[in-house]
């Protein structure tokens, strides 16, 4: 919430722009008052002079008040620069402009447009002056409604890019990322995360670039690089940064840096702000500015998309906030919140994935509880999804670098704040141990059916840490495939997804096409992608061959009746 304890007088003939104002000043917690209703003490006056009519009125309006009983704090002048009213009344605006402890004075340009438009830059402009208020006694500026402010974006991986495309619809868009060979085929309209195709990444007319100094021209610099966790399941910031200090190197005033990674309660604020001070050598909150808007982008999801996703934003105050609601609104189909702090934002972002592992660590224990009961677990969950209030959850892997990565950061957070999150904890344990289930279901049919080892094939499809995508950052396929090898297993891999040689390089052996693979004793479907034929699974498959569907994925009809059929 905004404190301030001197009353605003707006006095203008534009009631559009005023009105519009007004409420966005009410929105955040403003004292506005009206001259017939001012009291004695501090006031501070802003003056519409939008044209030289109202003008004039407006100017008559402020004479009739008798000024020298009030205590004059801060003047705004929003004045259009074309029919430049405030020559007709300067000797008056001089004398306010004096008697005012702080003035500001603004020129638009281009005032005849979209009223409400006229509006919000208003409004965008007065609560930057009356949160971080010039130190100088006379700032003017001059306002173009036509010129489109350039919005930066650093790190141009699954997140990063889906927000720059989005941007570039309506902002000339900087895509700034440190891979010499993702920019490369980024500006050839080739997209590593395969989301999009190359004419619609020709269209956008992106300046995909590895060229910080570039940055140097952006109003707004939207930060979306990883954030993932080390070997000890603690947050590793050092993407973030590095970025911090690239950014702060290249930063220039009145710049708002937004970031959308993921990270702890309060990072924004005790680790990021401090490096882009020192780097830059500018103070937040005076010379520029920071904000947070958790991504939630979602890989491979055509449906919920960057434009079709309800957006949270938060600011270090509400001028902040404001400018970023009006920022992703300009851009997004979906509702954008205003989150009250940027601690609150963080934490937002943490839960919604948190709640998600949480819950599909229930269905995964669940699934080990009837494993070992011989009740299949799909046959429950649609019996007990009869009722109004279950929550539709199943069993699988959990990977990649949000819900698997998420809750760690908040454990690590809890954790230093003397609490011990045991329940986050447990789920966590819960959907790693998935990992060895899998592992210990494929010893198990081995040993049932007396498998010679030499003779032994599997086939694991599917490799990414979801479907339809080719990121394998924290994929459990892959560590069951790595569980496997190490065991001395003849394993062999397909997925049409993974980049060719990445799988080669860290595990030994080829991604092999659908044609390729040999028929196999064991095939786990770990990640059933869309390309997929689940009708020539049989062409992959002995005689007496297992198949373990991990997400129950394949229809019935395609599973050969000799074969055994396992599901999570």
């Amino acid at each position: 919430m905004t404190k301030r304890s001197t009353p605003l007088l707006l006095i203008g003939e534009t009631s559009n722009i005023r009105d519009h104002v007004a409420k966005k000043l009410l929105e955040e917690k403003f004292e506005t008052t009206e001259i017939e209703q001012m009291e004695q003490g501090p006031v501070s006056i802003i003056l519409f002079l939008f044209d030289r009519q109202s003008a004039k009125l407006s100017i008559y309006l402020l004479q009739q008040v008798h000024l020298e009983k009030y205590e004059m704090d801060q003047l705004f002048i929003f004045d259009d620069k074309k029919t430049n009213s405030l020559a007709d009344n300067e000797s008056f605006v001089q004398s306010l402009i004096k008697a005012s402890t702080n003035a500001v004075e603004l020129f638009f340009s281009d005032v005849h447009v979209d009223s409400e438009r006229v509006g919000d830059v208003v409004a965008k402009h007065l609560l930057h002056d009356l949160i971080h208020p010039s130190s100088h006694q006379m700032v003017k500026r001059e306002i173009s409604l036509k010129e489109k402010e350039i919005v930066g974006v650093v790190g141009l991986g699954y997140v990063g890019l889906p927000v720059a495309v989005g941007f570039s619809e309506h902002y000339p868009v900087i895509g700034f990322d440190v891979d010499d060979g993702k920019i490369a085929k980024l500006k050839k309209g080739e997209d590593p995360s395969e989301q999009f195709t190359q004419e619609s990444l020709v269209a956008t007319k992106i300046d995909f670039t590895t060229n910080a100094k570039k940055l140097r021209r952006c109003a707004y610099i939207i930060v979306a690089v990883p954030t993932p966790i080390s070997a000890s399941k603690e947050p590793d910031l050092s993407y973030l940064e590095a970025a911090s200090q690239l950014i702060g190197e290249n930063l220039t005033p009145d710049t708002i840096v937004v970031y959308e990674s993921t990270v702890y309660p309060g990072a924004t604020e005790e680790v990021c702000s401090p490096i882009l001070e020192k780097a830059s050598n500018l103070k937040v909150g005076k010379d520029f500015f920071i904000g947070y808007s958790p991504e939630r982008i979602n890989p491979g999801d055509h449906e919920h998309t960057f434009r079709t996703i309800p957006k949270i934003v938060a600011g270090q105050s509400a001028f902040v906030a404001e400018t970023l609601y009006q920022l992703y609104q300009n851009v997004i189909k979906a509702p954008v919140y205003k989150a009250s702090s940027i601690k609150v934002a963080e934490t937002a972002k943490v839960v919604e994935n948190t709640q998600r592992d949480i819950n599909i660590a229930f269905m995964n224990e669940l699934a080990q509880i009837f494993y070992h009961l011989d009740i299949p677990t799909e046959d429950v969950l649609a019996a007990a999804g009869t009722k109004w209030n279950f929550l539709p959850f199943s069993p699988g892997l959990v990977g990649g670098h949000c819900i698997g990565v998420d809750p760690y950061y908040l454990i690590h957070k809890a954790r230093l704040a003397g609490y011990e999150p045991s329940f986050l904890t447990a789920a966590r344990e819960v959907n790693e141990s998935m990992v060895d289930h899998v592992t210990n279901l494929v010893m198990q049919q081995i040993v049932h059916h007396q498998t010679p080892w030499d003779n032994l094939k599997i086939t694991v499809l599917g490799g990414t840490f979801k479907e339809n995508i080719g990121d394998i950052r924290n994929s459990k396929a892959l560590e069951i495939l790595k569980n496997l090898l190490n065991l001395g297993l003849s394993v062999q891999l397909c997925d049409p997804h993974i980049t060719e040689g990445s799988v080669q390089d860290i595990y030994g052996i080829s991604n092999k096409s659908f044609d390729e693979l040999e028929k196999a004793d064991i095939v786990i479907a770990a990640v059933p992608h869309d390309v997929f034929n689940w009708e020539r699974l049989k062409t992959i498959l002995k005689e007496t061959s297992t198949v373990i569907d991990i997400k129950s994925s394949i229809p019935l009809h395609y599973i050969p009746k000799e074969v055994t059929l396992l599901r999570l």
